[in-house]
């Protein structure tokens, strides 16, 4: 059984409190969960569950601002990238994170480039797009079905009530690979949070701007990612997704799951744990490798400083 989750309340940088909870071990590698649209972190309870993640990881999660438990403010100004960027900063402070992975689901995925373009040093250790919308920019990435497109118009309708709950009941079935099997409590819940967000809110989300540049850029100089998708993702479309980011990322691995949906972590449970253990481990080493060899690369100069002060010594001697 899992331990009870520590929930915060903590204060962005513009007063927006901001809803936020960890599980696990804090001396594990953290992961920072990020959940889609019109959604919040109460989608990752199944992963909070997982007795192998919490073992081996010290898992976070939080509200975006305009979701769930979090402030919602109305003016788009509260919507700016740099305000993103410091959500997950006070998040991250809050729970002492050191170069966390990011674990971007869907709309989630688009906070791993507000972080590289708000923060310096980028205080992430590596990205994991599941399911990923990458950046909202101009143009977007054309990564999308045409059905998530057709929700569009409805999930940000404010005069027609009727259109926007049957769309946010359609979204969210959209979500599964079998939505009828789909236990109505849970799935209900899910509507519920959609819910939560009105549509004026959707509105303001999908439309703030942001720069991909600084993201692009940390990409090439190496920061990893993990593409993972379904391949029967109902939303997005796996293959647009890694062929869009793989110029930028020479560290890139792609993972299918053959049949997966949209919420992989929900129908594929062991293939999602078992992709996302692998590359926070993978990550993890990499990291250790290269701060050893800079401590040992700084220790032998250090040395050598010390005998050429020696030699210099002796001789003014």
């Amino acid at each position: 059984m899992s331990p009870t989750p520590s929930v915060k309340i903590v204060k962005s940088s513009d007063g927006t409190p901001i809803y936020a909870e960890a599980i696990g071990n804090p001396a594990n590698p953290s992961v920072v969960l990020v959940h889609g649209m019109t959604l919040s972190a109460a989608t990752f309870d199944l992963l909070f569950n997982d007795q192998r993640l919490v073992d081996q990881l010290y898992l976070v999660r939080y509200d975006l601002r305009g979701h769930g438990r979090s402030g919602k403010p109305t003016n788009i100004e509260n919507y700016a990238s740099a305000l993103f960027a410091d959500d997950f900063a006070a998040v991250a402070r809050e729970f002492n994170l050191t170069k966390p992975v990011q674990v971007g689901w869907s709309y989630g995925a688009t906070i791993a480039t507000d972080i590289c373009a708000n923060i310096d040093p980028i205080p992430i250790s590596g990205v994991v797009y599941l399911g990923a919308l990458p950046y909202i920019s101009n143009p977007m990435p054309n990564v999308g079905t045409p059905l998530i497109s057709s929700f569009l118009p409805g999930l940000c309708s404010t005069d027609n009530v009727a259109l926007s709950l049957r769309t946010k009941i359609d979204f969210v079935d959209s979500l599964f690979v079998d939505p009828e099997s789909v236990p109505l409590t849970f799935k209900s819940a899910w509507i519920g949070q959609s819910v939560f967000q009105p549509p004026e809110i959707t509105m303001l989300v999908l439309s703030r701007p942001q720069d991909p540049t600084k993201f692009l850029e940390a990409g090439k100089k190496g920061l990893p990612m993990l593409v993972l998708n379904g391949t029967d993702d109902k939303q997005v479309v796996g293959e647009l997704v890694a062929k869009e980011m793989k110029p930028h990322f020479p560290d890139m691995e792609v993972k299918f799951v053959k049949g997966g949906s949209h919420a992989l972590f929900y129908d594929f449970p062991d293939e999602f744990a078992e992709a996302l253990l692998a590359f926070v481990h993978r990550v993890v080493k990499n990291a250790d490798m290269v701060r050893r060899r800079n401590v040992f690369g700084n220790s032998r100069i250090s040395t050598w400083l010390q005998s050429v002060y020696k030699c210099g010594s002796r001789k003014s001697t």
